[in-house]
């Protein structure tokens, strides 16, 4: 089911009536508003914030260094999953992407996408690219007695000077084991390798409660990664928003959103730091779980549906 939604304009947003749509739909929003209305629009509830983030982490010179950014615990997470990799007799490896290797790691990425409840086969549909550009591609495949059980499709983007993780699919069998967390992390070890400064976990919908969940966000940053707005990094992608959260019939509790800091001008909007805003209809919530890199700060919004 699709999100219900309600697009409003700056005045309507400005002067109360989206109102009537309360009970109605789950979001309100102002589409590509105007720069000089966001201070109005926050006032009136409304967070503006890009359409799109990007995740990126700078892989600096050496392992031992990077790990020394994260906190103890999300050290202890990676140690733990290699550790359990091995206890399972699983094998790590990094493969050239071949048309053959593509249509295994698509098995596996549609059983993944099938179990989602919005899941959407992105990378089927772009499969004649991805072979296209497989030369730009190096694949991090895990494999059980040589079936393969979890893969993450990188390309090196020397223009970037960065690796991205456009694709990733981990077996429903294995989900316990953090092979997610043990990809990316070789795909940090392989940006280094080819020394690029920067490794990118792609882009994600800047609404953490539908499509995409509150814990992918956790999961990205608990491994040194930081959210910027996506035209940042790709100038005239995505687009400007302002939303506000009414109800929670198809948005998780708590939503998350990624909004602008209050500063002057679109240019700088771009370039500061993002504020973390959880939207939750409880009287109290742990933010714990929801820390970030590179955050201006975390408000909760407590919504109270009608």
């Amino acid at each position: 089911m699709g999100l219900p939604m309600a697009l409003v304009d700056v005045d309507q947003a400005l002067s109360g009536d989206w109102r009537e749509y309360e009970g109605k739909v789950d979001l309100i929003r102002v589409q590509d508003p105007p720069v000089e209305s966001w201070t109005r629009l926050r006032e009136a509830g409304f967070l503006p914030k890009p359409q799109v983030v990007a995740w990126r982490a700078e892989v600096l010179d050496s392992e031992d260094r990077y790990l020394g950014t994260l906190p103890r615990k999300d050290r202890y997470d990676i140690r733990t999953a290699y550790r359990r990799a091995g206890e399972g007799g699983l094998r790590v490896g990094t493969e050239p992407l071949t048309a053959g290797l593509l249509e295994e790691f698509l098995e596996l990425y549609e059983r993944q996408v099938a179990a989602m409840r919005h899941g959407w086969a992105v990378a089927v549909e772009q499969r004649r690219n991805i072979l296209a550009e497989a030369e730009s591609y190096c694949a991090v495949m895990v494999r059980s007695q040589g079936t393969l059980v979890a893969g993450c499709l990188n390309q090196d983007v020397p223009a970037k000077d960065e690796i991205r993780a456009r694709f990733s699919a981990v077996s429903s069998d294995h989900r316990h084991d953090s092979l997610a967390r043990l990809l990316y992390w070789e795909m940090l070890r392989e940006a280094r390798g080819r020394k690029r400064r920067w490794a990118s976990l792609g882009r994600d919908i800047n609404l953490y409660g539908h499509v995409v969940k509150p814990g992918l966000f956790s999961f990205k940053s608990r491994l040194g990664f930081a959210a910027v707005p996506g035209q940042l990094l790709e100038p005239g992608s995505g687009s400007h928003q302002a939303d506000r959260v009414v109800r929670f019939k198809e948005l998780t509790d708590p939503t998350l959103l990624l909004s602008y800091a209050p500063v002057a001008g679109e240019a700088a909007a771009l370039a500061a730091p993002l504020q973390l805003n959880l939207c939750t209809p409880s009287e109290e919530l742990d933010t714990g779980p929801y820390r970030g890199v590179g955050l201006a700060g975390t408000t909760v919004h407590t919504v109270r549906p009608t």
